[in-house]
């Protein structure tokens, strides 16, 4: 009966251990996608207005793209070169998360309807670096509280015993006299 206990502690810490890791990898990828994802959608922008096509827009930058993002637009490329349609190989754009939701409506809408891709490109590319700027002001505005620890445990000690204890040594030199 206790080898059965023990069995069930161990797979179920085994589990829980391994989904723990799966999720902290999976939410630091969607970290670097997010802080990456001004960066290509201004490249994108930018080869959208030397006169790329949309068609061509992939294949262009795809030796640029930053790293956590390329992976998806190869796959993009991969798709197109084996036939299929632009506007459907941009499903592959869907494993870069919710960040990359108006990027992927934006190319979308040009490969579907035509629209104009510049200025969708545009609203995204202020978008997404306005999104970037309030992740790192939130950060600043956490590194007092993260600092707060490191300032106890370490420099208030050090304080203490630069200026108080020689003062209470003194004293007690003073006492004894």
């Amino acid at each position: 009966m206790s080898r059965v206990v023990l069995a069930f502690i161990v797979l179920g810490t085994r589990f829980l251990v391994r989904w723990f890791r799966d999720r902290a990898l999976s939410r630091a990828q969607f970290e670097d996608i997010d802080r990456a994802l001004p960066d290509a959608v201004d490249l994108l922008r930018l080869a959208t207005h030397t006169g790329f096509s949309v068609h061509q827009l992939v294949g262009e930058v795809l030796g640029s793209l930053p790293g956590p993002i390329a992976p998806a637009f190869v796959e993009v490329q991969r798709r197109v070169d084996c036939g299929v349609r632009l506007g459907d190989a941009l499903d592959a754009l869907e494993s870069l998360g919710e960040a990359a939701h108006p990027l992927l409506a934006a190319i979308r809408s040009t490969a579907f309807d035509g629209t104009p891709l510049l200025p969708a490109l545009e609203r995204v590319a202020a978008d997404s670096r306005m999104i970037r700027r309030r992740r790192a002001e939130q950060l600043a505005r956490r590194l007092p509280v993260v600092l707060l620890l490191p300032l106890v445990l370490c420099v208030l000690p050090a304080f203490a015993l630069l200026a108080v204890v020689p003062l209470i040594a003194a004293s007690l030199g003073a006492l004894s006299l």
